[in-house]
C-alpha cells in the first residue's frame, strides 16, 4: 500500500512539474495571431501576405530576445461568420497581437470584435479602406488608406491621354474597399468635369451583363475593382468579345497571378501603386525578392512585400516590448521606418503615407511608367 501511495505521489509531482514547466514555457513564448483568406478564390492575396510575413520571422529563426515566436494562423475565407469566429478564437486563446485581415471587409469584422479589447493590437498589411482612417484605436496598418490624392495621378494620366469616359465594375463582396476606390476615382476623374463615369456596376451581375453595358455606354476606360483571378477572367472575356477599351485595375488585383491567368488580355492594364516590381536600385528589396523566390518558388506580390515590411516593423517593436499597447506606442513614437522601397511613415493614428506612381503590364511584367 505504501509503495502504491509513493508511486502516486511521484506521478502527481511529475505531472504538476510538467504542467508548470509548460505554463511558464508558454508564457516565455511570443504568440502572434494571423488572419487572412487562405482558401477560396480570394486565397491568392491571403497566402501571399502570410508568406511575406513569415519570411521576416524565418530570417530570425522565430526567436526574439531568446523567446520563441509562434504564429497562429486562421482562415477567414472572405466570409463574415468565419472572420468573426477566427478573431474570437484568438481572443479566447489570449493572443494580444493579431495581424490581419487582408481585405478591408474582413478587417472591419475584426476591428468591431476588438472594440472593447484595448489590450489587443490589430495590424493589417493590406487593408486600405478609409473607414479605418484617423481613429485613435487599437488598429494600425502599413497599407495607405484610399484617398482622392492617391488616384489623382492616375486620373490625370488617363485624361491627358484622351481617356475621358470610364465604366467601373467592382466586387461588392469586399465593399469596404470597393466603395472607397469608387468614391475617390470618381472625385479625381470627374474633377472640373474633365472625365465622365458612365457606369458603376457590381461584377457579380455576370460577365454578359457587363459586356452589354459596355456596348451600350462605349467607355474608353474600363476600371475593374476585384481580386486577381476575377480581374483576369473578366479581362479575357472582354478582349475575346473585341472590347478595346483601356483596362485599369485597383491595386487589389496586382499580383503575378493576374498576369499568369490573364495572359495577353491584361497587357497594357494600368495601376496606381507604391511598389516597382522591377526595382533594381534598392538593395534591401532585391535581397528580399531573391529570398522570397528561393523559398517559395515564385515572385513576391506587392502584398507579400508589404507583409514582409510589416513583419520587420513588428520584430523591431517586439525587441523592445512584448506588450501590445506599448508596441503601438513604440511604432507611433518611432514614426519612420525603412521600407524596401522608401520610407514608411506613420501618423498619430497609425495610418501611413507612401509615394505612388503608375504601373502597367508589358511583356508579362509589371513596369513603372510614371
Amino acid at each position: 500500500m505504501k509503495k502504491i501511495l509513493l508511486i502516486l505521489i511521484v506521478l502527481i509531482t511529475v505531472f504538476f512539474a510538467f504542467f508548470f514547466y509548460k505554463k511558464n514555457s508558454s508564457e516565455e513564448n511570443i504568440n502572434i495571431g494571423f488572419i487572412s483568406g487562405l482558401t477560396g478564390k480570394y486565397s491568392s492575396l491571403g497566402n501571399g501576405v502570410l508568406s511575406g510575413f513569415k519570411l521576416a520571422f524565418e530570417e530570425i529563426e522565430y526567436k526574439i530576445n531568446g523567446k520563441k515566436v509562434n504564429i497562429i494562423t486562421k482562415d477567414d475565407g472572405q466570409d463574415e461568420k468565419k472572420a468573426l469566429n477566427a478573431i474570437n478564437d484568438l481572443i479566447k486563446k489570449d493572443i494580444k497581437i493579431v495581424v490581419g485581415n487582408t481585405t478591408s471587409s474582413m478587417t472591419k469584422i475584426s476591428i468591431k470584435a476588438l472594440e472593447n479589447k484595448k489590450d489587443i493590437l490589430l495590424i493589417s498589411a493590406t487593408a486600405s479602406s478609409e473607414e479605418f482612417s484617423k481613429k485613435d484605436d487599437n488598429f494600425i496598418r502599413t497599407q495607405v488608406s484610399n484617398s482622392v490624392e492617391k488616384f489623382l495621378k492616375l486620373s490625370k494620366y488617363l485624361l491627358e491621354n484622351k481617356k475621358d469616359k470610364m465604366a467601373i465594375y467592382y466586387d461588392s463582396k469586399n465593399s469596404s474597399y470597393s466603395k472607397g476606390v469608387i468614391k475617390y476615382v470618381k472625385s479625381s476623374y470627374e474633377k472640373n468635369s474633365e472625365g465622365k463615369i458612365a457606369s458603376v456596376i457590381d461584377i457579380n451581375v455576370g460577365f454578359e451583363a457587363i459586356l452589354k453595358d459596355i456596348k451600350e455606354k462605349n467607355p474608353n476606360v474600363v476600371f475593374i475593382i476585384a481580386n486577381s483571378l476575377d480581374t483576369a477572367k473578366l479581362s479575357q472575356f472582354l478582349r475575346l468579345k473585341h472590347i478595346d477599351s483601356t483596362f485599369v485595375s485597383a491595386g487589389w488585383a496586382k499580383e503575378y497571378k493576374l498576369i499568369q491567368e490573364g495572359g495577353k488580355a491584361v497587357e497594357g492594364m494600368l495601376f496606381i501603386t507604391a511598389y516597382d516590381d522591377n526595382n533594381a536600385k534598392d538593395k534591401d528589396y532585391l535581397i528580399f525578392k531573391s529570398k522570397y523566390k528561393k523559398l517559395y518558388g515564385y515572385e513576391p506580390s506587392v502584398f507579400a512585400t508589404q507583409a514582409y515590411e510589416t513583419g520587420k516593423i513588428l520584430i523591431q517593436a517586439l525587441q523592445n516590448t512584448t506588450n501590445a499597447v506599448k508596441i503601438k506606442e513604440y511604432i507611433l513614437t518611432k514614426k519612420v521606418f525603412n521600407g524596401l522601397q522608401g520610407h514608411i511613415i506613420f501618423d498619430k493614428y497609425g495610418d501611413v503615407s507612401r509615394d505612388y506612381f503608375i504601373t502597367t503590364i508589358k511583356n508579362s511584367e509589371y513596369e513603372r511608367i510614371n
